[in-house]
């Protein structure tokens, strides 16, 4: 169907992230010696890639307003295309700060341009399911760079291992010449024909045209409740700020979990952990990797079968439990502490892979109203991104600092406030069309109660 080909294509920027960020897990120590890098320097190299995400996501929204959702992805495609080749050209650490910043701004476009695009294009019952295809292709990424680390880092140049990600870089490109508009799109900008057309190539069979003309009516319900106030007022107004707080409190609290610190350096924790020899390190990232695959595609599932926030409410316990379980097993010696802080990191990865993981994204692409949704998520997303930077660019200086059982009860604290936020404000949105899920917004009642 045309709807999971569009949600597919539309994860391929997921999988570039993905893969660079496993890659430069393995590389950092070859980059690191060829360059000459500080601690401070290393830390920099990896956290302007969300540098360079935060500032895109900033923008990302509104361009997509302006030329729509499916033509951002040729510019995703061709910047990050760019970034790539350049690797075999640069040999100073400054062009290759620049080099990760553009591949940077390219994923940080798509994390906002990937579950828009998406959520406006599926039928509401896989809506949830189709938008976790891109925090899917994320996770495979990683495992894949990983298993590439462990079988090949030592015999090929770091510069030949980034540039496989030229593939699915022009596999997007390419796809992208057969991928719709955004229905949701054309009728907000009064191209209704269009909007019936790519509705129709979604739904294309003569028993979906009941639901066809529902999809139409709610499309024209909500272009009529449409006011004359300007994207920002609105944004900022009582209604659009319970969406943006949850929308970037998520993502602060996704963040502040510490998965990306676990994700880029993952083998300087196992070194932490006493896990000396080096093989043994990214045969253990290689692990993790697949158990961050494995249960995202568990979260698949999940997320439509309990629904956003009890999958939360789950996942923030498991990541609080098996962080605990990390402080405890760091502060001691001994084979016993060494094994349970590799099982707690395991069992962290497990539980965050099919709950912090996708619900976020899915939660971002449907609780903005139309009129404000491509800004609101660029909000929500330039959040994701500047807490990625603050996390995974804080974690080596506070590493060699305050020592590793300490952050990680800054990790641990940090869900347990996850829990609380989520038991406090956030709605159930399983099972609601994107206009059901407007009309709540736009009718007073307090946005935590939409579903309960």
């Amino acid at each position: 169907m045309l709807y999971i080909f569009i949600a597919l294509l539309a994860a391929i920027p997921g999988f570039l992230f993905g893969f660079d960020a496993g890659i430069i897990s393995g590389a950092l120590q070859a980059i690191k010696l060829e360059f000459q890098l500080s601690h401070l320097e290393s830390g920099l190299l990896v956290g302007i890639f969300p540098i360079g995400a935060l500032l895109a996501s900033c923008i990302a929204g509104k361009l997509s307003d302006m030329i729509g959702r499916q033509h951002m992805f040729y510019i995703i495609a061709a910047l990050f295309s760019i970034g790539i080749i350049g690797f075999f050209f640069v040999y100073s650490y400054n062009g290759l700060c620049i080099l990760r910043f553009l591949l940077g701004f390219s994923i940080g476009m798509s994390a906002v341009v990937s579950p828009l695009y998406v959520a406006e294009t599926a039928p509401k019952e896989m809506r949830g399911k189709l938008v976790t295809y891109y925090p899917l292709a994320l996770v495979t990424g990683i495992f894949l760079a990983y298993l590439v680390n462990a079988v090949v880092l030592e015999d090929f140049s770091w510069r030949m291992l980034f540039l496989l990600n030229l593939f699915p870089a022009l596999l997007l490109l390419i796809g992208n010449f057969f991928l719709p508009e955004s229905p949701r799109w054309l009728y907000f900008k009064g191209r209704k024909k269009e909007a019936h057309f790519v509705l129709k190539k979604l739904w294309p069979h003569p028993h979906h045209s009941k639901k066809l003309d529902e999809e139409l009516a709610l499309m024209q319900s909500m272009a009529e409740h449409q006011n004359d106030k300007g994207v920002w007022k609105v944004l900022f107004s009582k209604k659009g700020l319970a969406c943006l707080v949850l929308g970037v409190g998520l993502f602060l609290l996704q963040q502040i979990s510490g998965i990306n610190a676990i994700i880029y350096y993952a083998p300087t924790i196992f070194s932490q952990m006493n896990f000396a020899d080096t093989s043994a390190q990214l045969l253990a990232t290689v692990g993790l990797g697949a158990v961050n695959a494995v249960m995202t595609v568990v979260g698949l599932a999940l997320v439509e079968k309990l629904g956003r926030r009890l999958l939360l409410i789950i996942g923030f316990i498991g990541t609080s439990l098996s962080l605990g379980l990390i402080v405890v097993a760091t502060s001691f010696q001994g084979p016993f502490f060494e094994w349970l802080a590799v099982i707690s990191v395991i069992l962290f990865i497990a539980t965050y892979a099919c709950s912090l993981n996708p619900v976020p994204f899915v939660l971002m692409s449907e609780i903005f109203p139309l009129k404000i949704r491509g800004p609101g998520m660029s909000f929500s997303a330039a959040s994701n991104w500047g807490f990625n930077a603050l996390v995974v660019f804080a974690f080596p200086i506070l590493l060699n600092t305050i020592g590793v059982s300490w952050v990680f009860l800054i990790f641990a604290t940090s869900c347990v406030l996850g829990l609380i936020f989520t038991l406090r404000y956030v709605p159930e949105t399983k099972g609601c069309s994107l206009e059901e899920i407007e009309k709540h917004v736009h009718s007073n009642k307090p946005l935590r109660f939409l579903g309960r």
